[in-house]
């Protein structure tokens, strides 16, 4: 070991200084500010061995901040305009603040979980949101590894931040109706209608074209959905997302309704209208906002007086009225563009009621085909 003490100092006097490389290549390396010869020497260990393990050390250097850029540029490639834009966000916003100045081979596992409780305490974030960091900070990491920037990723570390269950809302069939008359007389009816009866999500609903929707064979196609900066993207949220969904012939004869609308205000003043082709959108045929299709629901939910839901909660709701009706989990999933039928298992909240219902029907057949014990002592 070659741990040095500076007695020139007040405090932290240890130090190490160690060779690396050959030739030419071969470079001094010195490393100071440790308390005792023991911490020096242990640090002098460490170092020796990342060096062996590959580590870049000029790379090792980058501060995070810098890294993230590169990382977020290669992203690109990777992920859909909207992801991309809620990684910045969050990249920008919550975690180089905190970890932005450190360099790569700075990182400990205390810095991130210092990130994850701050954002817990403050409640800055949701859990969710949490989560998503983690992700964004572990997959950095790795790649930074893997590049030999750093020999190991610190966030492996550190627990995947736990996000707490929240209750799922929806409507029974009756709050449904009952929000659909006092919604009948607004301009986003229709929008309401279609998340409804078809489980759309926000983006699908907005960004649906007249050309994606054949009245005739009652189908409508996913494939453009309009993301919260008002662009298109072409494409659903995921690749199982880009789906063709059946519609009832209630919901096509409301949507006839609406399609006669768009010609009229077409038509009306067509030096301002600007045709989109869209099914929803404002009357000189602009895209709605998101957020105002937001207000729009919390007013109209007030109005009606029923449970206080989300936007997002008529998907919800829309599912669990195939469950009633005992619709394939399957059928359900690619209704609703799901990337896997498991995530039916967040309705099983729900199930119980209807097990009893199950119950019922299986003691109906069994009992009443035959004698059967239920038969023979008039158990109905």
């Amino acid at each position: 070991m070659t741990a040095f003490k500076d007695d020139s100092l007040k405090k932290n006097k240890w130090y190490f200084v160690i060779e690396d490389g050959e030739g030419k290549d071969r470079k001094r390396i010195k490393r100071r500010g440790f308390k005792t010869k023991r911490e020096a020497e242990a640090a002098e260990l460490d170092l020796k061995n990342q060096l062996r393990g590959g580590l870049n050390l000029e790379a090792s250097k980058t501060l995070y901040r810098d890294y993230m850029k590169d990382h977020l540029k290669d992203k690109r490639t990777s992920v859909k305009a909207g992801t991309l834009k809620m990684y910045t966000a969050l990249v920008n916003n919550h975690i180089l603040p905190k970890l932005g100045d450190l360099a790569l081979a700075e990182i400990k596992p205390r810095h991130i979980q210092n990130l994850y409780n701050d954002l817990f305490e403050s409640k800055k974030l949701s859990d969710e949101n949490i989560q998503k960091v983690h992700s964004i900070i572990n997959e950095s990491l790795n790649k930074a590894a893997a590049h030999d920037m750093i020999v190991k990723n610190p966030a492996l570390a550190v627990k995947r931040p736990k996000a707490e269950k929240k209750e799922m809302l929806y409507w029974s069939e009756q709050e449904s109706h009952k929000f659909l008359e006092t919604a009948a007389s607004d301009r986003y009816y229709y929008a309401f209608l279609l998340g409804l009866t078809t489980g759309m999500r926000r983006g699908e609903i907005l960004g649906l074209r007249w050309k994606d929707v054949d009245l005739e064979k009652r189908t409508i196609s996913i494939v453009q959905t309009l993301l919260l900066d008002g662009t298109f993207q072409i494409g659903a949220k995921t690749d199982s997302g880009t789906r063709m969904i059946g519609i009832d012939k209630s919901t096509v004869a409301e949507l006839r309704k609406l399609k006669q609308r768009c010609n009229e205000e077409k038509i009306s003043d067509p030096s301002m209208y600007q045709d989109n082709d869209l099914v929803i959108c404002t009357s000189i045929g602009t895209p709605v906002s998101p957020r105002n299709l937001n207000r729009s629901f919390t007013r109209l939910v007030d109005k009606a007086k029923v449970l206080k839901i989300r936007l997002h909660d008529l998907r919800h709701t829309h599912v669990v009225v195939l469950l009633k009706a005992r619709e394939n989990n399957k059928r359900i999933a690619d209704r609703l563009g799901w990337a896997s039928v498991k995530m039916i298992d967040r309705y099983a909240h729900i199930m119980p009621s209807m097990q009893q219902e199950t119950a019922d029907l299986f003691g109906d057949i069994f009992y009443k085909t035959g004698a059967g014990i239920g038969a023979e002592k008039g158990v109905n």
